[in-house]
């Protein structure tokens, strides 16, 4: 994917940007521009929205962008309009909604078209084949990039056609036709290095590079990236030294450079933290990157932890899009509203006019003016009852699932104890039951759910306390004649910490049951969930007073294990935990949870 930066006029950003922080998010135009021309104002918050999304200010961009389209609609000229609509595409563009920036530049492809305006139409021409490149359509990227380019040339717009054959080379150089690509991007290098524009240069320099690089170039490529890391270097420009060092190692790693490029891998994901820049997938390639380093070099356990990392990475694009339309929908809405607000003022503007001009007049305008703010006012009581009434069917539904979910849980524990009736086999027997229990483990989390008005917290003083006493009577151990301690600081989880940490618990109490009160007078059994003292996060701890586990054979990797302990293991990093068995007047587990674990 052709990387396109904006080497802005940095001292004009940083005015603009100031400009809007000191008027209000509402009103992006300096005082200076307030008595200016329609169009003048359009246009300029067209440059304060591009200025503002090259410096990540994404919200406040989208209201500079409207705030132009609002104005341009007042005029009603169409080469305003397609400017603000541009814009608007632009904006869904950075915060990667391709499909509704491509419908915003139509929009503008449209207008341009009614205004005659030949170099707009085929810059917006470029941002269309752009946009259907990123959603991989390459015949509509083709198509569109031929129409701009056919355009470009007959007006001869040099500047408008060497982004096209740039646009060209990265299409092509989908391994369409290699050689083509490469055409065309010599060209775009000869015509930035004639013309001294250094910036636009290595980054030409470096899609170029990008290029070599899906041509397995790998020498070329690195050669390409490095001129751009002096360049960037040079300039002190961060942004694209970053891009710089992200990339590199997909030349550096075919070539076994494999310590340079873990080198440039730590450098970006530095950058990628302190800047935020397109994180998870900037975070995505870099782990990517790692994961084939440790594979070269034959750490396959740090390649696969590499690996599960872009995982996560890549589910965190997707969640994060996610996010994004909840809040673009959101952000409708109060848009919206704050459009009847201003109609509302207007209106309000107009009564008390008339109220100075006629004082009957005035008081009739006023008394429907109260009995219109009465009648919003219980528009919104209703609405208000309405989205009462919506939470509360939700927490219902919400509770009747847990309820659902706890008898099933109770069929199955009872086909369980059915089964294990039926069996012969002792080995077959125990294993049915301890089945049965961690089923049983389960459903009290469910039950404790749908028994409360919290349906996604768990009280686990309460729910520890039910398993504890649910497990003394499975093995037949009497309250008065067992030293039970429960601690817990913790008293409030979710569920989905809740649960992996009570199916642990149910392991080791059952473990204790099963082996270390044999012959004990008085069997002892604790369980705390502390607040760590000293950082983040939450320890579990489960102690029995019995002979004391085999630490060394818990350690060991390799060789058989029981199912208690893989599923020990495997809840434990689920907890993202770490987990450690000591003797200490029997048997101590303790599991650490990080807080960013519990707050996931």
């Amino acid at each position: 994917m052709p990387v396109r930066f904006k080497y802005a006029r940095l001292l004009i950003v940083f005015m603009l940007i100031q400009a809007g922080e000191s008027f209000g998010q509402s009103n992006w135009l300096p005082p200076s521009l307030e008595n200016a021309p329609d169009s003048a104002r359009v246009w300029t918050l067209g440059q304060i929205g591009d200025s503002l999304v090259n410096a990540g200010q994404l919200k406040s961009a989208r209201q500079a962008y409207q705030q132009g389209l609002f104005l341009a609609q007042r005029m009603g000229t169409p080469r305003s309009i397609g400017l603000a609509y541009r814009g608007m595409g632009y904006w869904y563009e950075h915060v990667s909604d391709y499909t509704q920036a491509i419908a915003y530049y139509q929009q503008a492809l449209t207008e341009f078209k009614k205004a005659n305006d030949v170099r707009n139409t085929a810059s917006t021409l470029y941002f269309i084949s752009f946009s259907y490149d990123q959603l991989h359509n390459d015949k509509q990227a083709f198509h569109y990039a031929e129409l701009g380019m056919k355009l470009a040339r007959q007006a001869e717009m040099n500047e408008v056609l060497v982004q096209f054959y740039e646009q060209m080379a990265h299409l092509l150089g989908h391994g369409k036709d290699e050689k083509q690509a490469d055409a065309y991007m010599q060209k775009v290098l000869a015509y930035y290095k004639d013309k001294g524009d250094s910036s636009t240069y290595y980054t030409a320099l470096f899609n170029s590079a990008l290029m070599d690089k899906n041509r397995k170039l790998y020498t070329l490529a690195e050669d390409k990236f490095r001129r751009g890391e002096q360049f960037a270097t040079r300039q002190k420009d961060a942004y694209f030294l970053g891009f710089i060092w992200a990339s590199l190692p997909y030349a550096l790693i075919p070539q076994n450079k494999l310590d340079e490029a873990e080198k440039y891998c730590r450098q970006a994901l530095r950058w990628v933290q302190e800047t935020g820049t397109n994180k998870y997938s900037m975070l995505a390639d870099i782990n990517d990157h790692l994961s084939h380093i440790a594979e070269k070099r034959g750490d396959y356990r740090q390649a696969l932890f590499y690996y599960k990392q872009q995982v996560i990475n890549r589910d965190s694009i997707v969640n994060e899009t996610k996010n994004r339309q909840l809040a673009e929908l959101e952000t409708r809405y109060q848009t919206q509203q704050k459009e009847v607000e201003i109609n509302q003022l207007q209106e309000t503007n107009a009564v008390q006019e008339r109220q100075i001009l006629a004082g009957i007049a005035g008081l009739i305008v006023l008394t429907l003016l109260l009995a219109t703010l009465y009648w919003l006012y219980r528009r919104v009581q209703h609405s208000r009852l309405h989205i009462q009434q919506q939470s509360d069917q939700m927490a219902l539904l919400m509770k009747e699932l847990h309820h659902r979910v706890k008898n099933n849980l109770a069929i199955v524990s009872s086909l369980l104890k059915l089964q294990s009736n039926r069996l012969s086999d002792e080995k077959a027997v125990q294993a049915v039951r301890e089945g049965q229990q961690r089923v049983e483990a389960m459903s009290l989390i469910h039950q404790r759910l749908y028994q409360t008005e919290q349906v996604t917290t768990v009280d686990m003083r309460e729910y520890l306390t039910d398993l504890s006493a649910s497990l003394m009577r499975a093995y037949g151990h009497e309250a008065d004649q067992f030293d039970l301690q429960l601690t817990v600081e913790q008293p409030k989880l979710d569920v989905d910490v809740a649960m992996p940490l009570g199916l642990i618990v149910n392991e080791l109490a059952t473990n204790a049951f099963k082996y270390a009160y044999n012959g004990k007078h008085r069997p002892f059994l604790r369980i705390a969930l502390l607040n760590q003292e000293t950082e983040s996060g939450i320890t579990l701890e489960v102690q029995d007073n019995g002979p004391g586990v085999d630490v060394a054979a818990w350690q060991l990797t390799s060789g058989p294990s029981s199912f208690g302990k893989r599923l020990i293991a495997s809840l434990s990093e689920q907890l993202e935990g770490e987990f450690k068995f000591h003797r200490q007047d029997g048997t101590l587990f303790r599991l650490y949870v990080p807080e960013v674990r519990l707050q996931a």
